[in-house]
């Protein structure tokens, strides 16, 4: 039997639990279709179309393409992160539905979705064939609801297509366990290990416990309650949760039916999103977009969390006692909570236009919870304290600060731009990035210390310890 490892951290004495730890991920983001989902930094909501007409919610489509568009445009508007279309009901008793005929219902709503929203789109089957056909229509991603465990097929065809695998433990016809948490975990390791030999990489996997497939509603409750601790078996992969209206939810209300567990399904997520879920899988976007967000500020995700994004600043000051402005202007990020946790030397260089006193420059990497616009906001602030003044495009100034980096992130704003499009022509950035950022330069494909060989080093000198 599986026993959670109650990891924690120890403050004064006091031991934490795990769920109080920041969670670690295999890898920090996903890219589907031009989308980036950054794991940690808020939980994304992903919408379900049924086009199925015995759906358990009652919300099926059968194949009516004009109300399945309508719905996708719907929850693009509502703040849906991804739509989910399935075409063969997974409700318990379900009978199997042929894969042809699966595929003649999911594979018209997929074009016709992918033509009209911008959202990443999965296809919701068990079957390769349903899988290869929803692909080839514009699907990303595979929502396998057996992972990779019922069709031999289908790990090959999510390798084929470079498609994201979200992978679910299914407990139906399993023998029957009070070991929640330890059955999930031996599901994970045989879908992760046959992803493995197939060749989908570990950045392309989503695990899903399975709430609702072959647990009892205590269990289902255990699952939700535990789910950090699948995290810490091993599983730094992030993590969907589908507790949508499901029978539990109806147990719980005294047998509720489905049109009255919309109340319950948000107690439901908002709890999920507690215990780590990073996506949450649901019917009603308009409201659950509403969860997630208010729980994210609870759990220090999202738009009021302390969640830290790394940043790169650039420094450089041409007036005054100008290596005094660096470091003042370092000290004022770290009393405003920019944490830096790096610092360059300090480069002299000429000044462009030449009719001013030489600059010295620096760059610092740090942390910061701020969006990118507060952070431009802050820095501007910070020049106003330290002297800077309006004054002629170029001209002399006692400090001047600049985002270089913001994560992984483009920013393309009339008030920035990220990364700045002359990064790689400008040897006195170049030479202390160099120092501080030695591998490939986000999004700019290149170096430091290659591109500096390029600007070359005329007229720039190291002159001192920041």
């Amino acid at each position: 039997m599986y026993q959670p490892d109650y990891l924690g951290l120890s403050l004064d004495g006091l031991a934490l639990p795990a769920r109080l730890m920041a969670k670690a991920y295999r890898s920090a983001s996903l890219t589907v279709r031009g989308r980036e989902f950054a794991w940690g930094a808020r939980t994304y909501v992903m919408g379900i179309i049924n086009a199925t007409p015995d759906s358990f919610s009652g919300d099926g489509l059968g194949g009516d393409v004009n109300a399945a568009v309508a719905q996708a445009r719907q929850m693009e508007a509502d703040g849906a992160d991804w739509l989910d279309i399935g075409g063969e009901s997974s409700r318990p008793g379900a009978e199997g539905l042929d894969p042809a005929e699966e595929t003649r219902r999911v594979v018209p709503v997929i074009e016709a979705v992918r033509a009209t929203t911008n959202l990443p789109l999965s296809v919701d089957t068990c079957h390769a064939a349903v899988a290869r056909a929803a692909l080839a229509a514009g699907a990303g991603a595979v929502n396998d609801i057996w992972g990779l465990r019922h069709d031999p097929e289908m790990a090959g065809v999510v390798a084929d297509a470079g498609a994201v695998l979200i992978g679910m433990h299914n407990q139906r016809g399993r023998p029957a366990t009070n070991d929640v948490i330890g059955a999930i975990t031996a599901g994970f390791q045989e879908t992760l290990r046959i992803a493995a030999e197939h060749g989908i990489p570990d950045d392309r996997i989503i695990l899903d416990p399975g709430f609702g497939f072959g647990w009892t509603p205590e269990q289902n409750l255990q699952m939700v309650r535990d789910l950090i601790f699948l995290w810490a078996a091993r599983f730094p992969y992030p993590l969907l949760l589908g507790t949508s209206q499901k029978s539990t939810i109806g147990h719980i209300l005294g047998g509720a039916p489905v049109d009255q567990r919309l109340e319950g399904t948000a107690a439901s997520v908002a709890l999920s999103i507690a215990s780590g879920a990073d996506i949450v899988r649901v019917h009603d976007v308009a409201a659950m977009v509403k969860v997630a967000r208010v729980s994210d500020a609870f759990v220090y995700r999202g738009l009021l969390s302390n969640v830290r994004v790394p940043v790169v600043i650039a420094l450089g000051s041409n007036l005054g006692d100008r290596a005094g402005n660096l470091r003042a202007a370092v000290a004022a990020l770290e009393e405003e909570h920019v944490g830096v946790t790096a610092q360059s030397s300090v480069w002299e260089t000429a000044p462009v236009p030449a009719d001013q006193p030489a600059f010295l420059n620096a760059v610092v990497t740090a942390e910061t919870w701020r969006s990118p616009s507060k952070l431009l906001e802050l820095l501007k602030k910070i020049e106003h304290r330290l002297g800077r003044r309006p004054e002629r495009r170029w001209g002399p100034r006692p400090i001047d600060l600049d985002i270089l980096f913001y994560g992984r992130e483009r920013v393309d704003t009339p008030e920035l731009t990220i990364p700045h499009t002359a990064i790689l022509e400008r040897s006195f950035v170049l030479a202390p990035l160099a120092e501080v950022l030695p591998g490939v330069l986000p999004h700019l494909g290149v170096t430091a210390t290659e591109a500096l060989r390029r600007a070359g080093t005329s007229g720039l000198r190291r002159h001192s310890a920041l």
